[in-house]
């Protein structure tokens, strides 16, 4: 290296000083993403396996029983459902279907995940959601309604008709769509009741490998960068 001098030059000095502390943000960032889908996966396996909640008040709707499972009776509102737009199952697009759901005794309902159904061939024709038995009951589980990363303006507006077809599971929305009130989460059918579609209704999948690997691509792209800026840097003395 007797032969070299370490000369970057201002230009790519102040490249390296904005881009690779991004990188290196993200990285970390995705690494506690993982983290936290760690920690949900724990906690979701620890409260499926508690007692079954009653319905018989609200109490049961709050964040701190989601992923436990509550035992429902009533009647599904067969008339009134809501289908979640752009659901991918298998590289097809689809919709989650979402059907309100009146609990016995209470004056609430709570929106039922009746799981994935698909566009079809004509996106124009909506699918048919029939339901052979409204009034049923079931020990579903509580969780979070779908949402999206990033929100359109309008998304949480119900389409006309019905069912209606919606980008965003806005429940104070739907709530004024259907003229009576919704709980603000959602309930996982069991995979063996009548009602389910193709798509077993589950909570929200978390794969914290995959934050693993995004995280491993941002601290490539900084050490990637750094190996540049040294290689580019050393320059032949003669060349000075």
């Amino acid at each position: 290296m007797k032969n070299y001098q370490f000369r970057p030059g201002w230009a790519a000095s102040l490249g390296l000083a904005a881009v690779l502390p991004i990188f290196i943000s993200l990285g970390i960032w995705q690494l506690h993403r993982a983290d936290e889908k760690r920690e949900l996966m724990a906690q979701r396996e620890h409260r499926h396996s508690e007692p079954v909640l009653p319905s018989t008040t609200d109490a049961w709707a709050n964040e701190n029983n989601r992923y436990r499972r509550v035992e429902l009776a009533g009647e599904l509102d067969a008339a009134h459902q809501f289908l979640l737009d752009n659901q991918i199952n298998n590289r097809q697009a689809g919709y989650v279907v979402l059907t309100p759901f009146h609990i016995e005794g209470q004056a609430a309902a709570v929106l039922v995940n009746r799981g994935w159904h698909p566009i079809g061939k004509d996106r124009s024709q909506l699918p048919k959601l029939d339901i052979k038995q409204t009034k049923v009951r079931f020990v579903g589980v509580i969780d979070k309604l779908p949402s999206v990363g990033f929100k359109l303006k309008g998304a949480e507006l119900p389409a006309p008709g019905w069912p209606s077809v919606v980008q965003l599971a806005n429940v104070q929305r739907l709530s004024e769509r259907l003229g009576y009130r919704l709980l603000p989460y959602q309930v996982l059918l069991p995979p063996d009741a009548a009602q389910v579609y193709a798509q077993d209704p589950k909570p929200t999948s978390l794969h914290p490998e995959t934050n693993q690997g995004y995280a491993l691509q941002w601290f490539s792209f900084a050490l990637v960068l750094s190996l540049l800026y040294l290689w580019y840097g050393f320059k032949p003395k003669s060349a000075v």
